[in-house]
């Protein structure tokens, strides 16, 4: 008993360094991945040091963003480490006689090879549109000598080349990496948050609410999504916020008729029935019992909802209507590359590339996404 306790006392204090745990454990691959992971952030701060101490000083909130994602991004990894040995220990030490659906789905998903590396890749993106104030090697709005330095093929220098105006390429991809992709995911947050909780509301309470609620998502999806999105960026200044907002605004009503339909089977279901029972508000048991429920097939559309909202920002840029320059977008990049398509392909090659590699990655995060938590396939696993 003594000796079970001291080695779990020495896998523990392993934990600390992520990866020496799980190797410890016998979980190898799982431990380098997480001591890769730790490498490459240990390596860009050793790379980026000097920018990394001035982000915390610097006027600019991106900069000091950055450097604060880096300190959390090590955190986490020490903290996931510690949490996932005690895990493992804790799994080990008993025996797992009750599977969650969630368990099962979570093993369906590991079982499908490209939505893993998908995740991996947009987890990547994501990492490096955080950091990208410490990877970026130039300024990515600096205009050096024009002259000299126009139209420059990749090479160790500019990787991905230079533009029109002499700037770096590579820069301007990740610092527009972080446009596109936050732009995305904020606008799919505030699309699903308004899609669910409207047509939850419109399910539970039926009758004349649930027709009114309903007509009126029937007239706002009768009008195209896009005219509807380019009328009212011509009303308004394109920038971020405003495209964050008019495409989360404009794109809930497909999730409010989903998950309408959700809803109406599920609050006929025992648990809704013994909630209302026992005097549960219509608001609790909406968020605490209904949504909950329904949220599987909502983190299916959600993947989707994300590269649609980042193809529909490259599209609002491409056409000049969206985020405009000097502020790098990948749609923005790709129009100032299309009338160069012959001399300096690599323009709009490099951003129109990362743009269709995050949309396939999300496409195939939705696809293992569904497979995963098919109902039919989690029923099996219990039968």
């Amino acid at each position: 008993m003594a000796n079970a306790r001291s080695d779990t006392r020495n896998i523990l204090r392993r934990a600390w360094l992520p990866g020496l745990g799980h190797w410890a454990l016998g979980h190898r691959g799982r431990g380098i991945r997480l001591l890769l992971f730790t490498v490459t952030i240990l390596a860009v701060l050793l790379w980026r040091w000097d920018l990394f101490v001035t982000g915390f000083l610097a006027p600019f909130w991106d900069r000091r963003l950055a450097s604060l994602s880096l300190v959390a991004l090590l955190a986490s990894a020490v903290a996931l480490s510690r949490w996932d040995v005690k895990r493992l220990l804790s799994e080990e030490g008993e025996a797992q006689i009750h599977r969650s659906p969630m368990r099962v789905a979570l093993r369906r998903f590991k079982e499908n090879r490209l939505a893993v590396w998908a995740v991996y890749i947009i987890v990547a993106l994501y990492l490096v549109a955080a950091l990208a104030p410490l990877l970026a090697p130039f300024d990515p709005a600096a205009i050096p000598d024009v002259q000299s330095n126009r139209y420059l093929a990749p090479s160790w220098t500019h990787p991905c080349g230079t533009d029109e105006f002499g700037r770096d390429l590579f820069s301007r991809a990740l610092y527009g990496a972080r446009v596109s992709l936050s732009i995305g995911l904020l606008a799919m947050i505030i699309a699903k948050t308004i899609g669910t909780t409207y047509g939850a509301t419109a399910a539970y309470f039926g009758g004349a609410v649930d027709n009114v609620l309903m007509r009126i998502v029937d007239i706002w999806i009768a009008f195209p999504t896009f005219y509807l999105m380019l009328m009212l960026v011509g009303i308004f200044e394109a920038n971020i916020t405003v495209l964050v907002l008019i495409l989360g605004l404009t794109s809930w009503p497909g999730t409010a008729r989903f998950i309408r339909g959700e809803i109406l089977s599920l609050k006929e279901q025992e648990f809704t029935e013994a909630a209302r029972a026992i005097g549960l508000p219509a608001h609790l048991i909406i968020f605490r019992h209904l949504i909950p429920s329904a949220l599987s097939p909502v983190l299916v559309t959600a993947a989707l909802s994300v590269a649609g909202m980042i193809g529909a920002e490259a599209g609002l840029s491409f056409l000049g209507l969206g985020i405009r320059p000097p502020t790098p977008s990948w749609g923005n990049m790709v129009a100032a590359g299309q009338d160069n398509l012959l001399h300096a392909w690599w323009i709009a090659f490099f951003p129109g590339s990362l743009l269709a590699i995050t949309l396939i990655s999300f496409s195939l995060l939705a696809d293992g996404l569904r497979d995963a938590f098919d109902p039919k396939a989690l029923m099996q696993k219990f039968v």
